[in-house]
């Protein structure tokens, strides 16, 4: 399966509308920047089906051969509120899996090569559909704390 993730400018994301009703909501919720004021942890939008995560001060590391990890529920939007990372995507079918599929945690691990990068800043988004394997919080130049949120559509 090719990946489908959508990698664009912020200011756009509501050209992406018609997809899937809660991911309607959700762009709805972010282009109306109700996020701004997050608190740490979890922010509900809609029960389980549409919330996002805004984790306390998280830092960009070095990728030392970590796993990426892969959803089969949840769509994931990543928004980075300040600073920049980098997140990485390998197609599913050139990864190894490492930790199988967790229902309740909807995530599974796997091992691949990087084969693409996207640089994350607060002007774009990066959204992965399910089964996109993905890992975020790399560096850009030098670790560094960075300010970001996660919205996690049910699909």
């Amino acid at each position: 399966m090719e990946g489908k993730m959508i990698y664009a400018k912020l200011k756009n994301i509501k050209t992406y509308k018609g997809i899937n009703k809660n991911l309607d909501k959700a762009i709805d919720f972010i282009i109306e920047k109700k996020y701004l004021n997050a608190s740490f942890g979890k922010n509900i939008i809609e029960g389980d089906s549409i919330y996002f995560n805004c984790p306390e001060k998280p830092v960009t590391r070095e990728n030392t051969d970590l796993e990426l990890e892969y959803h089969k529920k949840y769509i994931d939007i990543h928004i980075v509120l300040e600073g920049e990372e980098n997140i990485v995507y390998t197609p599913f079918e050139d990864c190894i899996e490492t930790q199988s599929y967790n229902i309740e945690g909807d995530y599974g691990l796997v091992k691949g090569k990087a084969q693409v990068e996207f640089i994350m800043n607060p002007k774009n988004f990066l959204l992965f559909f399910p089964e996109e394997p993905h890992l975020a919080l790399l560096k850009v130049d030098t670790p560094k704390e960075i300010k970001k949120i996660i919205f996690k559509v049910e699909i």
